[in-house]
């Protein structure tokens, strides 16, 4: 990422400066963070915490409602800046992947797969996160643990949000990898 780049995307992120500190976190932090600030902060200012107990008469009914308030408009407000900078991501993902030397498969298999998101230097995780694909279900399609996997019917999706993060053709990835099940379905069976 370019130095302008950062810039920008620091100056981006401080327009949203107050939904941070509402937070309590950082402006530089990841989605993850914001999430789990947001859920322990919900968690310790809904009714009748533990943790609140000693101060409950300070802190009015009214003012933790406000307060719970705050919580969830700053986390909706940065939920979708997050998506949307990862939106302006997978758009200039899908520009460099046509610009550069990706890899292409005659047939995506598991391996294929894993290869080309090494290449382009994706973390399985980022994946998960953004696609809300559990990571091991992204490990078991990558490894072709296919006693591993749910039905065939979330593979496909899985896929496809797989495929379309990294900006590859996920008809043709899905294709291939269910064609690929199928095949050694049919082996085990014999």
């Amino acid at each position: 990422m370019s130095e302008e780049t950062n810039i920008k995307n620091t100056e981006e992120r401080n327009k949203y400066k107050q939904y941070y500190d509402i937070l309590e976190i950082k402006p530089d932090a990841a989605f993850l963070e914001v999430k789990s600030a947001y859920l322990h902060l919900r968690k310790l200012y809904s009714s009748q915490p533990l943790v609140l107990s000693p101060i409950v008469d300070e802190i009015s009914e009214d003012r933790r409602d406000d307060i719970l308030k705050q919580l969830d408009h700053a986390y909706e407000t940065l939920k979708e800046f997050y998506s949307a900078e990862e939106k302006g991501k997978i758009k200039s993902a899908k520009e460099w992947v046509r610009t550069h030397n990706v890899p292409e498969f005659e047939v995506y298999s598991g391996n294929a797969l894993r290869l080309t998101r090494e290449v382009l230097g994706v973390e399985l995780n980022e994946i998960a996160l953004f696609t809300g694909v559990p990571a091991k279900h992204l490990k078991n399609i990558e490894l072709e643990r296919l006693d591993l996997l749910p039905p065939k019917g979330y593979i496909k999706v899985f896929l496809k949000k797989y495929a379309e993060y990294l900006s590859l053709d996920s008809e043709k990835i899905i294709d291939d990898y269910l064609n690929l099940v199928d095949k050694k379905k049919k082996r085990g069976k014999r």
